[in-house]
């Protein structure tokens, strides 16, 4: 669902645009603007990362800041590893080297094209203040302040600044573009909601009416298979696992994703009495291509989300479309995001609610009946049909 309201986009065909994207550090920002492909347009895809994650994700200094790659016409990509506290601490020093990458690619491979700078955090204003760059678009995820309580005031404070001065603002959160209005009323006309789209490379060949074979290491698993693929951690309703898993003895509740919990955590109890029962089954993190695969093996696709969680009231989970594009049905808690979509997914007001509407798929074979809308549905809203509609919105 998106905004309906008029625009006056950029005509890319008459002025050409160097799209510069700092940063692509999540996979939704990155599976986004991969899919630019439109005539008039070339883009830069920056991972900016510190010493410390840049180890935790396996690199190492002798692969540091390598060179440009064109990963396809018009798609550059760059890694750039920086000093730990580089963005919050010292954000003009620590911006410097993404400056200069930007200004070397921007004259080198785009130079007759005007310069949009995507600032995936507020604290890349350091950024644009050096660079001036033609246009500035604030692309929010999420609730920033929930990362950095530390920082909660400085995160919002640089938020408002960056709504008053982007020429876009896209948030992909209905309820963050809520809060955004009310808190810089002067750009609401500048701050547009666009959810995630779906990675056009996930979208099947037809809609999975019925579930598919699934993938070898749940293969041996009882049916019926009622899957979540997301991280494992608090966000999730342990509670409700709990009672799903035992008013559904039979079913096998499969949850793929990487863990982060630890003992001294408040949901841990929750969590290993959940994992504990015979019928749930946690199989870890598994390769983002290779997510769609379960996805469509499912007989119910979940979001079982805690509904009072900050994190979730402020998201849009990525998963509402990695599961549309395989047709299957889906039930989720009533989350704000989740609640856009009432024709295309059950959304539960209560466990009791959810437990019986993931039974009544159950009870119809697996089948709710509306997997067609849901892959037509994903087929409009892929990452390119998103990202085109963002690049719409670029104001002349």
């Amino acid at each position: 669902m998106t905004d309906s309201r008029p625009r006056d986009g950029l005509d890319v065909t008459r002025n050409r645009l160097a799209l510069a994207v700092a940063d692509v550090n999540w996979f939704s920002t990155e599976n986004l603007f991969r899919e630019v492909e439109r005539e008039g347009v070339t883009t830069l895809l920056l991972n900016c990362r510190d010493y410390r994650n840049a180890w935790k994700h396996g690199l190492r200094p002798w692969s540091w800041n390598t060179p440009l790659v064109e990963s396809r016409p018009n798609l550059w990509e760059h890694e750039l590893v920086l000093p730990t506290g580089w963005m919050k601490r010292f954000p003009t020093l620590g911006m410097r080297p993404i400056r200069r990458t930007i200004q070397h690619w921007h004259q080198r491979h785009a130079p007759d094209a005007r310069l949009a700078l995507v600032m995936s955090y507020p604290y890349y204003l350091h950024l644009s203040a050096s660079l001036r760059p033609d246009f500035q678009i604030y692309y929010n995820i999420d609730d920033y302040s929930l990362y950095w309580p530390a920082y909660a005031d400085q995160i919002k404070m640089l938020e408002r600044k960056a709504a008053l001065e982007s020429d876009l603002t896209i948030c992909v959160s209905r309820v963050r573009a809520e809060e955004l209005r009310a808190a810089v009323p002067e750009a609401a006309a500048k701050i547009r909601h666009l959810p995630h789209g779906a990675p056009t490379t996930s979208l099947t060949e037809h809609p999975w009416e019925l579930p598919a074979p699934p993938p070898a290491d749940i293969a041996s698993l009882p049916r019926p298979l009622l899957g979540f693929v997301g991280s494992v951690e608090d966000r999730l309703d342990w509670k409700l696992l709990i009672r799903l898993s035992e008013a559904l003895p039979e079913a096998s509740i499969v949850l793929v994703g990487q863990t982060n919990v630890q003992k001294s955590d408040s949901w841990h109890a929750d969590y290993q009495q959940c994992l504990a029962r015979p019928n749930v089954h946690a199989v870890g993190w598994r390769p983002q291509n290779e997510i769609n695969l379960y996805n469509r093996a499912f007989d119910v696709c979940m979001i079982p989300y805690l509904t009072d969680h900050p994190f979730n009231i402020a998201c849009c989970p990525t998963k509402i479309l990695d599961y549309m594009v395989t047709g299957r049905p889906i039930v989720s808690t009533a989350l704000p995001e989740c609640q856009l979509y009432p024709h295309l997914l059950e959304v539960a007001a209560d466990s009791d609610a959810f437990i019986a509407a993931v039974r009544a798929i159950l009870e119809a074979h697996s089948n709710d009946g509306r997997a067609a809308l849901r892959y037509d549905w994903a087929r409009t809203n892929t990452c390119r049909h998103v990202v085109d509609r963002l690049i719409d919105l670029i104001p002349v």
